[in-house]
Order: structure tokens, then sequence, then C-alpha cells
């Protein structure tokens, strides 16, 4: 029959001997061989301690940048898409005034054409004709080219104003309609309905955009 005695048993060490006692001369070595072996217990198990609150310490961390880096990028992302969204906005109002300009313009000429309509013809040129006197600087004679039909009618309307200076009206056979030219010694005028009314609109596009050039800049 076998006999085992045991030294030393714990959950990581277990010491034991076939023999029934342990020898006086082998007792201090056996003593400090579980010393030895309580030590490295104690080490081991500080070591796998100080490793998994490493570990977790790593784990951590890790969150922590990835939830930065992510929340950075996140950032990013939505100041690029609201940089975009107010630029798409800035836009569709600059098209949108453009529109809006575009319109009041053809009301407003089309309101002119509509009170024209209701004139007699002599009575819109004449009164384009007396616009068209004063842009003469200086004061001179004129000949005032005309549709042939409107010749006696616009000339009986001017005898009865009191004009800037001598004018002489003329048929012109290549003139149609309102149409009527200004000509003195600086050259040739075109007074016309539709010439005036491009003009002025022309004009009131020009002046609105630079109305609304430092908007824009400053948006």
């Amino acid at each position: 029959m076998s006999y085992l005695l045991t030294l030393h048993q714990d959950a990581t060490l277990t010491l034991a001997t076939t023999e029934r006692t342990v020898p006086a001369q082998h007792v201090q070595a056996l003593e400090s061989a579980l010393d030895l072996a309580a030590a490295l217990q104690t080490l081991t198990s500080s070591a796998r301690d100080a490793a998994a609150q490493a570990q977790q310490a790593a784990c951590e961390q890790g969150h922590r940048d990835g939830f930065a880096a992510g929340l950075a990028q996140a950032r990013q992302e939505a100041a690029g898409q609201i940089a975009a969204a107010l630029q798409s906005l800035a836009q569709q109002h600059q098209r949108q005034r453009e529109e809006l300009r575009s319109a009041l313009v053809t009301l407003a000429t089309a309101m002119v054409r509509c009170m024209a309509s209701a004139l007699a013809p002599d009575q819109v040129v004449t009164a384009l004709a007396l616009q068209a006197f004063e842009q003469v600087v200086p004061p001179q004679p004129v000949r005032l080219r005309l549709p042939a039909e409107l010749v006696e009618p616009v000339r009986a309307q001017l005898a009865t104003r009191e004009l800037p200076m001598p004018v002489q009206c003329l048929a012109d056979t290549e003139l149609h309609g309102l149409d009527c030219v200004v000509e003195s010694q600086a050259g040739a005028l075109l007074a016309g309905l539709d010439t005036v009314l491009a003009s002025a609109a022309q004009r009131i596009e020009t002046s609105q955009r630079q109305m609304a050039a430092p908007e824009a800049r400053a948006a």
C-alpha cells in the first residue's frame, strides 16, 4: 500500500511526498521552497492583475479615442453639410431675386405699352420726341424722322408746344408703328417706344444688380 504525505496545497501549488516524515535536514529547504512558491504566486497574481488592468485601460482609452474621433468627424461632416445648405440657399435666393427683378421689369414695360396703346400713336410719338429733344446738348436744330402716316399729326402736336430748338419733321419709309429718330449734328438718337423701353429696362436691371452686389458679398 502506497503512502502520500501532502506538505502544501493551495489553488496553484501542491507539494507531496511518499515519505512518512520529512528529514530534519530537508525542513529548511522545504520551507524556502514554500516561501519561494508563495512569492512567485504573489508575483504571478500581481502580474495577472496588472495585465488585466492594462487591458481594461487600453480598451477604455480605445473607446474614448474612437468616440472622440467619431465625434470630430461627425462635427466636420455636419459643418460641411450646413455650409453647403447655406450656399444652396444663397444661390436659390439670388436666382429668385433675379427672376423677380426680371418679372418686375417685364411688368413695368408691359404697363407702359398698355398705357401707350390707349393713346393715339401721334400723341405717344410726340411725347417720345419731346423726351429725346432734352438729350440734345447743346440745343440745336434737329430733324425728326417719322413713319409717313405720323408726320402731319406729330408736326401739329409739336406746333402747340414750346420747343427748345427748331424741329423739322421728315417721313422715313423704314420706320413703322411708334418708331422715331432724332438727328442732329451730334448724331442720330433712336427714340421709338421699343428702343426707349429696352434702354429703360436695361438701366433698371443694371441699377438693381449694383444694389444687390454688396448684399451678395456680405452674404
